[in-house]
Order: structure tokens, then sequence, then C-alpha cells
């Protein structure tokens, strides 16, 4: 059985929320970059650890490996948490 072809409108609309929620997302990531600061919450001790067990030594380059990291994937995931709350949020509010 053919699919049923869709008109340009649809397809301009499909790509619209489409581009819409990814746009979406890089705004939440942008904002969640600019709102951690790894380095309120990384120790010495904890730079250090993690340099002895990745590297096997430590240097300046380690903790700013952990730094990034850290940052990174805290950034990723308050945005991933945010979009997913904004999008259910978007759905709640449609159903009624």
């Amino acid at each position: 059985m053919a699919k049923p072809v869709r008109s340009l409108n649809s397809c301009f609309k499909y790509l619209a929320m489409k581009l819409g929620k990814l746009a979406l997302f890089f705004v939440l990531l942008y904002l969640a970059a600019l709102a951690i600061n790894p380095e309120s919450f990384i120790s010495l001790e904890a730079s250090e650890s993690f340099a002895q067990r990745a590297d096997g030594f430590v240097s300046q380059e380690n903790f700013d490996d952990l730094w990034v990291l850290t940052w990174v994937v805290c950034s990723v995931l308050s945005a991933v948490v945010g979009y997913v709350v904004i999008m259910k949020s978007i759905k709640k509010l449609r159903r009624k």
C-alpha cells in the first residue's frame, strides 16, 4: 500500500517544527553552558585523582580536561532535561 503524498504546505510546516525544536535545544544548550561553572564544584583533589586515573600523572592540562568534560556533560544533560520538560508541557497544554 502506498504512502499518502504530503502537500508542499504540510512539508514546510513539518520542516519548520523540526527546525524549531532543534533551535530550542541549541538555545537551551547555550544557556546551560553559560550558567554552569564547573570550577565551583571541582576540587583540586578530584582533579588530581582524575588525572592520576586517566593519564598516570598530574598537570594543569588534566585539570582542564576534567573541567571541560564536566562542563559539556552537565550542559548537555541540563539541555536535554529542559527540552523534555518543555516538550511535555507543550503536549499537555495542547490536550486541554
